[in-house]
């Protein structure tokens, strides 16, 4: 049976497998995506740095294969993949408009990306699983930190508790100004032009994802509110999501990116959680 790799940072125990081994937290991973760029530093190294506008999916395959690696590979896939990305993310740096500096090494930011991941996490199972209770949520979030410390961030960047971190993350979402650069790739993440497929058809994803949007970042991005038939529509498949999953196999909810593939595979050229 597919599980994390022997002296992986989580266990089969952990709600962080428990969670990341279902197919449904994917549903989540554009918002993640979004709300990280709405930060303009990390907007202005992805629109740099990037292939976001040819790859448009392959910075959201990056960082799900990165965090992946690192939560449940073996302790050497994790090393492989830390000491990559602290490569990568050295050529990440510039100048913003309004002259602010910028870095991929900025621990302020790199804990901003880890916090959507987890954030949108416990969106999304609020939504479409109804699996964790407040007692979870507040476990799960004390999990995260063990990503944190894994990425050599500052325990005074991290907050104490999950209380203490809803209300980080309420700051920075009343905070954060979205450049054009945030808006540029938002769009592009929400109508990726990937040869055979249709723009219609990014659709159902694209409601999905507005509708996890905190309303104040999806308004500075432009993005267009649910009329009432959509909304009544996802309330719906959320309503029939959560009491659908729990009588389901679980090998039909397993997410397929979280196997032991990861403690297994070679370096790749793309694991860079920026772009």
């Amino acid at each position: 049976m597919i599980g994390p790799a022997k002296g992986a940072l989580y266990d089969r125990s952990s709600l962080s497998w428990r969670l990341n081994s279902q197919a449904l937290v994917l549903l989540g991973g554009p918002r993640a995506a979004i709300l990280q760029v709405c930060d303009p530093g990390i907007a202005a190294g992805v629109v740099k740095y990037s292939r976001y506008r040819t790859d448009p999916l392959g910075r959201l395959e990056g960082t799900l294969e990165a965090m992946l690696g690192i939560a449940f590979g073996t302790p050497q896939r994790r090393s492989e993949v830390l000491d990559r990305l602290e490569r990568v993310h050295t050529a990440v740096a510039g100048t913003l408009d309004d002259g602010t500096q910028y870095s991929a090494l900025d621990r302020d930011r790199q804990f901003w990306v880890l916090a959507t991941l987890t954030d949108t996490v416990i969106e999304v199972d609020r939504r479409y699983l109804g699996r964790m209770r407040s007692a979870d949520r507040a476990a799960y979030y004390e999990e995260s930190k063990a990503m944190a410390t894994a990425f050599g961030i500052p325990d005074d960047l991290v907050p104490d508790d999950y209380e203490a971190f809803r209300d980080y993350f309420a700051e920075r979402i009343a905070t954060l100004e979205p450049t054009d650069d945030s808006r540029e790739v938002a769009a592009t993440l929400m109508r990726p032009r990937v040869p055979f497929v249709p723009g219609f058809a990014w659709l159902p994803f694209n409601l999905i994802t507005i509708e996890l949007m905190p309303s104040r970042m999806r308004d500075a991005l432009g993005m267009r509110r649910l009329n009432t038939a959509e909304s009544a529509t996802l309330r719906a498949a959320q309503v029939s999501m959560r009491n659908s999953v729990a009588h389901l196999p679980v090998g039909l909810l397993a997410n397929p990116s979280t196997a032991e593939r990861f403690a297994a595979q070679p370096e790749r050229g793309r694991l860079h959680s920026w772009h």
